[in-house]
Order: structure tokens, then C-alpha cells, then sequence
């Protein structure tokens, strides 16, 4: 960051503006992710498991020795696995509560990285992004270990360098190649984000004046993306990732968006279908409403200073932001993936009151404190999420508890190198009990039934390596794909819990084995074998 401050004063920028524009809204940065910590670490177990998840277990596999896409499946580009792998590897949770919490913590200190630089190379442009996405990103799961929480700082540095571009400012050789290291981390931790990055990425690096600088730079993408890809089992990596989300998830988004046709005009016009979501409950309905009010008066301001092409260029990008269409209003499971939008949306609305500023102080001084008011109004607003109670014991139990208690049942009856096989379901029940699965890719999550391959290979598990251990067939489950296959059943025992049939399974042979103070000690934790046994 000090290289950035320096970089930027030897431009001749008056140390001054340099104190006020930099360093000042980084101290106040610094003092801000205090507070935000004390709001934020509370929460931590506020939600249960949700895509975080996945990503915890990818890493945990990827730590037992196992190799991501041809012996773990995972329909995500692979960062968010490695990055997981990394925390655990390095920080050592010892109970799933410490688990998420090291994770967050990991986010948190990416988000203060990431917010350092873009003051140090936006100046208060980035400091008034920080204040509003990091006190609002809660409502849309920005704080979760999902890979749209990190890759949201790089996808604003690159809109920070196409508008200064746009606007025929000085881009330094720094931020060539920052723009090919930051689109390569964006296009391997989320697949869906790869138009926008390369979009961005192009604008940045098609320049006549720079032309050597964007080679290398664009070199450097090229070779790191081949050694993202080419670094996994390549088949496997494209079946995985892409054949299974187009097949499924793609195509079904645009369905249930309606997002054919004509209807792909609402991704370019969600900032004015967004005055319209205060009608929801919520004090982030009303906030979005508001900002997205102050965003069109400002692109108004735009177009009477015109510019006419700066303003399509950013509803554009902010169009290609939002391919993943949540309707405007949704909180939480059914609106993160309005995370990207909302992050380079606010970015991008500070950035043109800095180009007010030039154009007329006094209005870019009405827009701030009508920014300011905007602010204010929603952190008393009783319904901001900052004045809920909060019991993270109770919160623990509630959304992490039938997890923790199975898993530490397996781990109590089971030996380190028996194994555990969940039928699409509780995946973290693997991390709890510490155990593999004698699947040939490692887990059965949700969207594996789908597709042949996987189903076969499920089915050849249970004839050839029958796990020790298999958590599914609950007593009301209906679905045949969470039910033991029927030459397998007579193989198993059905542990009880709490007087009543579990989802827990114990294979015949093994049972023989289990000492009675293992049995004791699942007892304790609420499961024990049938009362006919």
C-alpha cells in the first residue's frame, strides 16, 4: 500500500490531497474493521450450511490426500477449495464452530487487504464503498466463505481501472498487472464472472500506449490460467464444472428468471427496478431503493455533463454483473448472488460523484450528504440487522447441532481409517467425524444424481466397497436417490436416536467390532443400536 501512496505522490499530486484522499480515509479504515469484527464474529453461526460448506469439505478431502475433480467432486472453478484447504491447513479447527469461525476471519482480513488498496488507489471513492458494502453485505451472505465474497474486491479494482481509462487518466504498469493476476483469481474462483472479467480485463489492456506492458500482462493470465487448468485431471475439470452447471443450474436460472428473450433487459435495468423495493420488509429493501434513487440522479448528472459513453459503459458492466438475476428486495439464500452486482454498484456510484466534484462542487457536496443521510437513516432503522439479538450457543446448536452429533457419534464408534459415506445431505457431517468415503469421488452431493456417471459409481460403491458408515434413508425420505439401494440394506443397521429411527447406519459386520465404551460414548451424544439388538 505504501508503494501505491508513493506511486501516486510522485505524480506530482500535492501531499495534501495525497493525506486527506489516502491516508486519512485509511486510518478511519483500520479503526472501521474493529467495529465491523465485533459485528460480524457474533453472527458467525447465524445461517447453517449453505455453499461455504462445500467449499469447507473440498478442502478438508483435498488435505486427506484426495485430488479435486477426478477424486472429488466439486462444480466450482477450484480456488475456493485451495483457499479453504489453506485455512485449515494453517489455522487447525478443532470443532466446527472454530471451523467457520477461522474462515470468516480469513475474509475479513482479505476484505481489509483488498479495502487498503482500493483507497490507496481510489482514494474516497473506495473509503465511501467500504463504509456502505461492508455494513450492508450481511443481507446478501457477504460475509460467508463463498468465493462471490472475495472475488467482489477484484472485480471493483478492474472497474476503478476502467473508468480512470475511460476518463483518459494514467494507468501504471502496476495495474496491467495487477488487472491479469486479479481476472485470473475471478475467472478460477467463480465460473459465472468470467464475461465480466474478461470484459474488463480487454478494455484494460487493449491500449495502443501500453501495448508491451498488456502483452506481458495478458501473458501472465494466459500462463497462470493454464496451469489452473492443466494442473487437474482436464476431462474431469470441464465435466465438473461446466457440463454440470450448464446441464442444471444455467439453464434452470434462466428459466425460473425469465430471463430469455426480451427478458434479459432486466439485468441492464435493475437500478430502476430497484426503486421499487422498498415496498419489501427490511431495512435492506429500503436501502437499495435509496441508493439506487442516488444512483440515478447521479448518472442523470452524467449525461447533462455528457458523458453520454461513460454511463453506458457502467450500466453495461453493471448488466454484466448481474447475469445471475435475483429479484430486487431478496435477503440472504435467495439473494447472494446479487453480491457482485451490489458491490460494483455502490463502487461505481462514488466514482462518479468524484467526476461531480470536477464538474460542480456543489453538487457532488448535496449527493454526499445525501449519501450521508441515506447511511444514517438505515444504521437506526430498528430492523438493520445490527440490533438483533444474538446467542451464538443457541445459533451453534440450532443450525450446526444434528451435524455435530452424528458426526461425533461415527467419529466415537469408528476407527481413523473406517469409512462414511452421506447420501447428499449434512456434508459436513465428514469434517465432524474425521472420516473419508469410499466413493470414487469422495462425496454425493445434491446435484450428482443427475448424472449417470455418478449414480453408477454410487451404486458399484456399495458392491465393491461398502462403507462402514452410512448416513441417508431417513424415515421419511422418499427420495430414491437418499435411499440405500436395495441389495445393500439387509448389510446395515439402523442406529436410533432419541427413541426414534435416525438417518445413521452402522454396516453388520462392523458392529461386531465396536467396543461398549464406544457405545457408551455415542450414548452420550444420543444414538444407540435398535432395541431388538
Amino acid at each position: 500500500m505504501t508503494f501505491i501512496f508513493l506511486k501516486l505522490f510522485s505524480s506530482k499530486e500535492k501531499l495534501q490531497r495525497v493525506i486527506f484522499f489516502r491516508i486519512v480515509p485509511t486510518i478511519f479504515l483500520l479503526a472501521f474493521y474493529f467495529l465491523l469484527y465485533k459485528i460480524y464474529i457474533p453472527r458467525v453461526n447465524a445461517f447453517g450450511c449453505f455453499d461455504d460448506c462445500n467449499n469447507f469439505i473440498a478442502g478438508y478431502f483435498l488435505l486427506k490426500g484426495k485430488l479435486l475433480f477426478s477424486q472429488i467432486f466439486f462444480n466450482h472453478n477450484p480456488l475456493m477449495a485451495y483457499l479453504s484447504m489453506f485455512v485449515q491447513l494453517f489455522t487447525n479447527p478443532q470443532n466446527i464452530y472454530e471451523l467457520i469461525l477461522r474462515h470468516r476471519q480469513f475474509l475479513l482480513l482479505f476484505g481489509l487487504f483488498f479495502n487498503l488498496l482500493l483507497i490507496g488507489r481510489f482514494g474516497l471513492a473506495a473509503f465511501g464503498f467500504a463504509i456502505f458494502f461492508e455494513l450492508s453485505k450481511f443481507y446478501l451472505f457477504g460475509d460467508r466463505f463463498l468465493a462471490e465474497g472475495f472475488i467482489v474486491y477484484p472485480l471493483v479494482y478492474l472497474v476503478g481501472l476502467v473508468w480512470t481509462k475511460s476518463l483518459r487518466e494514467k494507468l501504471y504498469i502496476f495495474d496491467y498487472f495487477l488487472s491479469a493476476i486479479f481476472t485470473w483469481f475471478i475467472i478460477f474462483m467463480r465460473e459465472p464472472y468470467i464475461p465480466i472479467a474478461l470484459l474488463l480485463l480487454g478494455y484494460i489492456l487493449l491500449s495502443k500506449k501500453s501495448k508491451k506492458v498488456s502483452i506481458l500482462s495478458f501473458g501472465l493470465f494466459f500462463s497462470l490460467s493454464l496451469i489452473a487448468i492443466f494442473g487437474h485431471n482436464v476431462s474431469e475439470f470441464f465435466f465438473n464444472v461446466y457440463t454440470t452447471n450448464i446441464g442444471i443450474n444455467f439453464l434452470g436460472e434462466i428459466n425460473s428468471n425469465e430471463m430469455g428473450g426480451i427478458g434479459i433487459w432486466k439485468v441492464f435495468l435493475y437500478p430502476i427496478l430497484a426503486l421499487f423495493s422498498a415496498t419489501k420488509d427490511g431495512a435492506f429493501p429500503i436501502l437499495l431503493a435509496l441508493l439506487s434513487a442516488l444512483f440515478l440522479l447521479s448518472t442523470a448528472l452524467l449525461v447533462k455533463f455528457r458523458k453520454i459513453k461513460l454511463v453506458f459503459l457502467i450500466w453495461l458492466i453493471l448488466g454484466f454483473a448481474n447475469f445471475r438475476y435475483v429479484s430486487p428486495g431478496q435477503t440472504f439464500y435467495a439473494a447472494f448472488h446479487l453480491l457482485i452486482w451490489y458491490g460494483i454498484f455502490i463502487f461505481s456510484s462514488f466514482m462518479m460523484i468524484l467526476y461531480i466534484y470536477k464538474k460542480n462542487r456543489n453538487l457532488s457536496y448535496i449527493l454526499i450528504f445525501l449519501y450521508a443521510v441515506v447511511l444514517i437513516y438505515i444504521i437506526l432503522l430498528p430492523s438493520f440487522f445490527i440490533y438483533e439479538k444474538v446467542d451464538p450457543q443457541r445459533d451453534l446448536i440450532t443450525n450446526y447441532g444434528r451435524q455435530m452429533q452424528a458426526g461425533e457419534v461415527v467419529k466415537s464408534i469408528s476407527k481413523p481409517n473406517d469409512t462414511l459415506f452421506l447420501d447428499g445431505f449434512d456434508d459436513i457431517i465428514y469434517w465432524q467425524a474425521q472420516r473419508v468415503s469410499s466413493y470414487k469421488y469422495s462425496w454425493y452431493t445434491s446435484l450428482m444424481p443427475y448424472f449417470k456417471k455418478y449414480k453408477d459409481a454410487r451404486l458399484e460403491m456399495f458392491k465393491n466397497s461398502p462403507p462402514d458408515f452410512y448416513y441417508g434413508s431417513c424415515p421419511k425420505e422418499k427420495d430414491v436417490n437418499k435411499l440405500l439401494p436395495e441389495f445393500a440394506k439387509n448389510n446395515y443397521t439402523r442406529l436410533y436416536s432419541d427413541r426414534q429411527p435416525s438417518c445413521l447406519w452402522v454396516r453388520k459386520e462392523k458392529i461386531e467390532s465396536i467396543t461398549k465404551k464406544q457405545w457408551e460414548k455415542a450414548k452420550e451424544n444420543l444414538y444407540y443400536l435398535p432395541p431388538e439388538l
